[in-house]
């Protein structure tokens, strides 16, 4: 008798709920493409420094991922495996930043006007993840081998040698270069 009441009870309650209208939703959601997302009105080159600018802060987050880890690695408190595998950790950022810009880029072109501040200043944010992003490669995957036509591990000297020279060096300088362009045209 309890199990017909207490049924009986829950067929009244989604009755009610039905009738009342619960389940029909009256508010209407807008869906945009990421092409509609990602346009920006506006100065495109002014809109391109906003977004190198936040493309920059989420790239330092994984420079410092990626030096933490290395450091760890170099001192012998984490195994090269580990290393590597905070670097594949690190990749899904890198190709999230490369895939932000190039929508960016395909939606907000630049004006041929604009094209030479690009050049003297905002295509380092993309050299900067090309060079994060090559350095991850070339670390976790290896070189191609003129021989074999086949990837070549690097040994420890080899990726301490590429660290220095991409995630220091190169990074260091594109960097330097990037910076003073976000600063001009953030100051307009």
């Amino acid at each position: 008798m309890k199990k017909k009441i207490v049924a009986l009870l829950a067929m009244l309650m989604l009755v009610s709920l039905v009738l009342s209208g619960c389940g029909e939703s009256k508010v209407k959601v807008e869906v945009k493409t990421s092409e509609e997302a990602a346009k920006m009105e506006g100065d495109p080159l002014q809109n391109l420094a906003i977004k190198e600018q936040e493309w920059l802060g989420q790239l330092e987050v994984i420079r410092g991922d990626i030096n933490k880890s290395f450091a760890d690695w170099e001192q012998g408190k984490a195994t090269k495996e580990e290393f590597k595998n905070q670097l594949n950790k690190s990749m899904a950022g890198i190709k999230n930043l490369r895939k932000q810009y190039d929508l960016h880029t395909e939606v907000n072109q630049l004006p041929n006007e604009n094209e030479e501040m690009y050049k003297n200043g905002l295509v380092y944010g993309k050299k900067l993840r090309t060079t994060v992003n090559n350095f991850i490669f070339m670390t976790t995957e290896g070189i191609m081998d003129t021989e074999t036509k086949k990837l070549k591990p690097l040994d420890d000297e080899q990726i301490k040698g590429l660290y220095k020279k991409y995630m220091v060096e190169k990074y260091d300088e594109y960097k330097g270069k990037l910076e003073p362009a976000l600063e001009k045209l953030n100051k307009k």
